[in-house]
């Protein structure tokens, strides 16, 4: 779990519109989707959820186009719900802009598809969406359909199957309380919280930010707020909200709404390794914003003539590698690092370019840099159990001063979303220019070998910080 807490916009849509009900009826279109993710983002918001309101219904997810869309003004990280029923349906809302995927339904008719998208893509990038209604005193019934149809399932049962079978984050919404402004339901945040050993998202009924303040503060283990209606109808601020979190101590992401992106002047063209593993729309937009020209791509010829060659990714290790072998990319990308071509890893792209990884099982990686990537520790230096995944927005703190292209971004904010790491040890300090701490464990954030930089955030879904940062790694190659 990241150090900052998160405030999530929770937009639930049908097509392009933008649409909310109360408890999950009487829904209606209230706007443009697009227009308040983009206008939320500028306003500070950590993350945006989307949801497709009518997927289930129909069986298929419309998020393609309004992802695509989205991540082309917004830069901040995106979860994508609705009928992700095959690994395939979360590749192509991943490859649209997603960072994450979230299972409502399916999961429960289903539960092995938990299993297969984290092994697939990643604990870190699965969630499971519960949708509760209370029954009695300290009772709830774990609803689907969106919030129409009750389960079998005891909660904690399913809190519990989720989490063994990979989940790697709980969002947890009240029913009763969704669309209301009543206030959150304290007793099912109490309820639940000693049971979720993954990072935590509360939604339903957020109405002041009073309340954010005081659900944080009694739950230190709570990742993150889910708000939809009192955004949308101006209840709660974003920045108003953040800044009486701090005054309570609890940390939140730091932005700049003043800063201005400049595009990069000299004419560079990118290659994006296509490999059915990234959120390469995501890149693609960044990449547009600084007039620079890339291309997906697998072909190793076509990559050889560009100025750069990214590595994106959001998955498993294994995986990773195994989908670099289906398309012949290994000992391609290795030559083309060895001969002199500049190679940046983003996120599991970084971790494929160490010597080995150890996420499910022990695995060759390009071994582009020396390195082991291990799991992130279970228990914190101050002996206390720390929550896997690593998600949302934590500090980076600068250990080579000598490219001074970074310097600008000591102690800003990035968006992580991972499990595994690469610890930070002295012997590679002089390679190490970012680290980022987990519960006082230190591990590399960033680090360069030569022609090849590896980045272990998302730059490209950091806001305009992050966007900056990705455009000073480009100049600190090429020039």
């Amino acid at each position: 779990m990241s150090e900052s807490k998160r405030i999530i916009a929770r937009l639930d849509v049908k097509g392009k519109r933008l649409i909310k009900g109360i408890r999950f009826e009487g829904l209606r279109v209230i706007g443009d989707a697009c227009d308040a993710a983009e206008i939320y983002a500028k306003n500070g918001i950590d993350e945006i959820f989307y949801t497709d309101a009518v997927a289930s219904l129909y069986g298929r997810n419309g998020l393609d186009e309004i992802l695509r869309e989205t991540t082309k003004k917004v830069f901040v990280p995106i979860t994508a719900g609705g009928a992700i029923r095959t690994v395939d349906d979360g590749r192509r809302l991943l490859a649209a802009g997603a960072d994450k995927l979230a299972i409502n339904s399916a999961a429960i008719l289903q539960p092995n598809l938990i299993n297969k998208l984290s092994q697939v893509f990643g604990k870190q990038c699965v969630v499971v969406s519960i949708q509760v209604c209370r029954r009695a005193e300290l009772q709830w019934d774990v609803m689907i359909e969106s919030g129409r149809e009750k389960t079998s399932w005891h909660l904690i049962d399913w809190i519990n199957e989720c989490q063994e079978r990979g989940a790697g984050e709980i969002f947890i919404t009240s029913v009763d309380r969704d669309g209301t402004g009543n206030g959150p339901d304290y007793d099912l945040l109490q309820y639940i919280n000693s049971f979720v050993s993954v990072p935590l998202v509360l939604g339903g009924g957020f109405s002041s930010s009073r309340e954010l303040v005081e659900v944080f503060t009694k739950h230190n283990n709570l990742s993150g707020v889910s708000i939809g209606w009192s955004l949308h109808h101006k209840k709660i601020e974003i920045m108003n909200s953040k800044y009486e979190l701090e005054k309570c101590n609890l940390l939140t992401r730091k932005i700049n709404k003043d800063l201005h992106i400049n595009s990069i002047k000299e004419k560079i063209k990118v290659s994006i390794v296509d490999y059915g593993m990234g959120n390469t729309q995501s890149l693609i937009n960044a990449f547009d914003l600084l007039e620079i020209d890339s291309e997906l791509t697998t072909d190793y010829e076509k990559i050889k003539k560009t100025n750069i060659c990214i590595l994106p990714g959001v998955g498993s290790f294994p995986e990773g590698m195994k989908q670099l072998n289906k398309f012949n990319l290994i000992n391609n990308l290795i030559d083309h690092s060895n001969s002199g071509g500049c190679l940046i890893g983003i996120c599991l792209g970084m971790q494929l370019l160490f010597s080995e990884g150890t996420e499910y099982e022990k695995c060759d990686g390009l071994n582009l840099i020396p390195g082991i990537i291990e799991k992130l520790p279970d228990i914190s230096c101050d002996g206390e159990k720390t929550i896997i995944p690593n998600v949302g927005w934590n500090k980076i703190k600068i250990m080579n001063h000598e490219l001074s292209l970074m310097n600008k971004f000591d102690l800003i904010h990035q968006y992580f979303v991972h499990s595994y790491a690469l610890k930070y040890t002295e012997n590679i300090h002089k390679n190490t220019i970012f680290t980022s701490n987990f519960y006082g464990y230190n591990f590399v954030a960033m680090i360069k070998n030569l022609n090849t930089i590896g980045i272990q955030f998302h730059p490209e879904r950091s806001g305009k910080l992050g966007i900056e940062l990705l455009k000073n790694t480009i100049y600190s190659l090429i020039k």
